[in-house]
């Protein structure tokens, strides 16, 4: 008897455990996320000090994935979305009780190094198969793709957009602009996209989510949350250009008596990438001298 009131119990207490996490997952899959219309610009520098940012509500119920499954994170995430007639914006406060411990670590753009991140998914076409992803790590290095067949990523492909962060005593923030032009979607009176979003705590190795998806169930952007409130866009030119400069420096040791080196040489670059629509599926990417580093 004692025995079948142990695994009554234990079952119990799984049972209670599966049913916690599964409330958890149909809880934000089925959260509206409405985007707010923009009636000021927004200087793109990480902050968060526009007034957008700063009306009160957003989003912040996060769920962790990483390490331990279905819990609530270790740290409070709140994020905020606002549009205007070119461009989604995201504003991220990553709040953090260690902020000294944040890691900020650089590298070349699309590569994943140990860091503290924040990634926004969107499924434009809202088709629960397909879309993107555009991450900045807190040192403001870019990461973005497209994702597929529900699971699947690419991270070959590469937009035209912009992330910044600002740290701060409290953690840090991010701002995203993703131009309009940089995605396929179908215009509508009433635009639904799929959003998810994902924080990486680096030093906790911690994964923390706005829609949670157990690692026992199959798919990823099938459970989107609804992104709404974009009703009145149009239908963009699918042309976009990014000009960026660069600047290299190289000291060596040279003999004082060459009159033609002094030790130092600076050297100014620029380039031009550009994307463009062709047809309805087929979108052209170019550079004008390449920035490899970023």
């Amino acid at each position: 008897m004692k025995k079948i009131l142990i695994l009554l119990l234990s079952v119990l207490s799984y049972s209670l455990f599966a049913f916690d996490a599964d409330t958890l997952q149909v809880k934000n899959s089925d959260v509206k996320i409405k985007a707010v219309k923009l009636t000021e610009s927004i200087e793109l520098d990480g902050k968060l000090d526009e007034a957008v940012w700063n009306i009160g509500g957003g989003f912040e119920n996060f769920i962790q994935r990483d390490p331990a499954e279905g819990i609530e994170p270790t740290e409070r995430t709140v994020i905020k979305i606002a549009y205007d007639n070119n461009a989604l914006y995201l504003g991220a406060s990553m709040y953090d009780t260690s902020p000294d411990s944040i890691i900020a670590r650089l590298a070349r753009r699309d590569e994943w190094v140990s860091s503290d991140h924040i990634t926004l998914f969107l499924d434009p076409y809202y088709d629960k198969r397909s879309g993107y992803f555009f991450t900045v790590n807190a040192a403001g290095t870019l990461i973005d793709g497209v994702l597929y067949n529900d699971t699947w990523d690419d991270e070959s492909w590469d937009g035209i957009w912009e992330g910044k962060v600002h740290l701060n005593e409290k953690g840090w923030t991010a701002e995203m602009r993703i131009p309009f032009s940089q995605v396929r979607f179908s215009a509508s009176d009433k635009t639904i996209w799929g959003v998810n979003i994902r924080r990486d705590i680096g030093r906790k190795n911690e994964q923390d989510y706005m829609v949670f998806v157990s690692k026992n169930e199959n798919g990823f952007v099938s459970y989107f949350a609804d992104l709404v409130g974009m009703n009145d866009l149009t239908s963009s030119s699918q042309l976009e250009f990014l000009p960026y400069l660069t600047g290299k420096a190289e000291y060596i040791k040279t003999d004082n008596s060459n009159p033609f080196n002094s030790g130092s040489n600076y050297v100014l670059g620029a380039g031009l990438d550009f994307k463009m629509g062709v047809g309805s599926n087929l979108t052209l990417n170019g550079t004008v001298n390449p920035d490899f580093g970023q």
